[in-house]
């Protein structure tokens, strides 16, 4: 296996560092891994090299403002940007190879892997969203909801404690105490970056039947970080829109189904749903 670090720039000259995991002989698929909100990629290290064991590259940026990645923390100029930065991130690494590529998200990540498959067609084979952000499990009150959209107009760039209770990231007591102890991570977010994944939620609800590829969505049944019901529900849209969406809740896991006790289980469906996916790719 070859672990390759760098950075790219995107494109308002913003610096993204990129992790990359290929395995000795030519992979049969990549992965474009997309962290969530108050991460980095770099904590999908492992999770990374058991798709590399399976002849599966994995592609991993840190999303601006995280991890190693320049700009500043938790905030993104809107969610467009996010939106282009995977667009570049694609450019540089898929414009010369015919390997079947899925973009694979988690929380942020997912919110961000499914309003790129409404957004745009080109570049990928289909799409893998866990825990997406669609809607969050507890929706602000409406004094902190207009309050960040002042703040959005006022001050777009002033930050705030998102409170994320990292304690129902997982039921395994080692990841959280890596999490609290890792220091690319942070719990601070802006209104832009807040106010704009949540309106991307909402669109992504009622656009769900524009989805290019097919979809795989997984949720755990005891998150209590991002709403269950909201990722329900957008499956059902694509649904009944044509869309070759499938729905997976996994009973009592928490936010992070991949550092989970039963991770294992979690890999594997992930794994049936992409071998699935090239055989139909080859039988074209």
């Amino acid at each position: 296996m070859e672990h390759l670090q760098y950075y790219i720039e995107a494109t308002d000259a913003t610096r993204l560092f990129v992790r990359q995991w290929k395995p000795d002989d030519e992979p049969r698929a990549r992965i474009i891994l997309i962290h969530g909100f108050s991460e980095h990629s770099g904590r999908y290290s492992e999770w990374a090299e058991r798709f590399v064991g399976e002849d599966i590259s994995v592609l991993a940026p840190d999303l601006r403002g995280h991890g190693k990645s320049h700009g500043m923390r938790g905030h993104s100029p809107s969610f467009k940007q996010l939106l282009r930065d995977i667009d570049q991130l694609l450019h540089e690494h898929t414009h010369q190879t015919h390997i079947p590529t899925f973009l694979y998200g988690q929380s942020l990540g997912g919110g961000l892997v499914i309003n790129y498959g409404i957004t745009r067609s080109n570049g990928y084979h289909g799409i893998i969203a866990t825990s997406p952000w669609v809607k969050l499990s507890t929706e602000p009150r409406a004094f902190a909801l207009l309050l960040s959209r002042a703040l959005k107009i006022i001050a777009p760039r002033a930050v705030r404690n998102s409170r994320l209770d990292i304690n129902y990231l997982s039921h395994n007591p080692d990841v959280i105490r890596r999490y609290e102890e890792d220091p690319l991570t942070h719990r601070q977010i802006t209104p832009h970056l807040f106010l704009g994944a949540r309106k991307a939620g909402y669109q992504a609800l009622k656009k769900a039947g524009k989805i290019h590829h097919p979809i795989l969505i997984m949720h755990g049944t005891g998150d209590k970080i991002t709403s269950l019901r909201a990722s329900q529900q957008l499956a059902l849209n694509a649904q009944k829109e044509g869309v070759e969406a499938q729905f997976i809740p996994w009973e009592g896991l928490y936010h992070e189904l991949h550092n989970e006790w039963e991770n294992e289980r979690v890999f594997q469906a992930i794994l049936d749903w992409l071998n699935q996916q090239l055989e139909k790719e080859a039988a074209l």
